[in-house]
């Protein structure tokens, strides 16, 4: 099945979603896309890497995602396809790639200049979309990309460690409301040899001293913190927007505390 993915940050009140669609289905009508999210905040590869990182392993082999965020090719240089864990990641090189996988890919491309108009004010629709399709229908590599490189490198915020502390920050709040953090559990879980206790402080003197398996591990309207699918710490409120009513918004820091019993 020829399944291509989209994720931008153009919201849901813009034609311009549509118009992407509308390319590649006058191309082929026999596609499938699945939208990941509009949502993404402005020009935020960061939050764009952390979604769709989360959301792409779930795809089957030969997924194409086209990446609709921070796309000026004056800025960033190139315009590349990354292929990694067999699937394709087309997108302007803007840093985006240094976060998205924790391994390097098997393949890095740039887009031939030929094929680029350098005053494209939309190119992930008048271009991204035909090397999605190019892709699709098994062209050769070498007509239309060049073996390149990741040139823009940006840097996942790591948590501070320190002896009987970890200090992190939230790095994304959900549609729920939930907080995920960059703490892991493996670094949490390394802190915890010898039977240390230990208290997550979210905001402030708020704190929660034990990890959860399930929200509702807890009473309706209580705090909780847990491990998510990924394996990165997150608070959340059972039945309730933890953003919301314990006040917490992305890059608050969240602070582990630990101690012996």
């Amino acid at each position: 099945m020829a399944l291509i993915t989209l994720i931008s940050d153009y919201g849901l009140n813009s034609p311009y979603v549509a118009s992407i669609k509308g390319a590649i289905l006058s191309a082929n009508q026999n596609l499938t896309i699945v939208d990941i999210t509009h949502s993404i905040k402005s020009h935020d590869v960061l939050q764009a890497a952390y979604i769709l990182k989360t959301a792409s392993r779930n795809f089957p082999d030969g997924t194409i995602h086209i990446i609709s965020v921070d796309t000026s090719l004056l800025i960033h240089g190139q315009f590349l396809v990354v292929v990694y864990n067999k699937q394709y990641f087309i997108a302007a090189d803007n840093g985006i790639f240094s976060l998205l996988f924790n391994e390097n890919p098997e393949k890095v491309y740039a887009i031939n200049h030929d094929l680029i108009n350098q005053s494209d004010l939309f190119p992930d629709k008048n271009l991204f979309t035909k090397i999605a399709l190019k892709i699709l229908n098994n062209e050769h590599f070498d007509t239309f990309l060049t073996q390149s490189q990741i040139k823009n490198i940006k840097q996942n915020i790591a948590p501070v460690v320190e002896e009987n502390l970890i200090r992190g920050n939230i790095i994304f709040i959900d549609g729920y409301g939930n907080a995920v953090t960059n703490i892991s559990r493996k670094l949490f879980e390394q802190k915890l040899i010898g039977g240390k206790k230990f208290s997550i402080f979210y905001r402030r003197k708020q704190k929660i001293n034990r990890i959860s398996k399930n929200y509702s591990d807890v009473k309706s309207g209580n705090e909780v913190a847990l491990f998510n699918e990924e394996d990165l710490l997150e608070i959340a409120m059972n039945t309730g927007k933890a953003e919301q009513l314990l006040g917490l918004k992305e890059n608050n820091p969240v602070i582990i505390e630990f101690y012996d019993k």
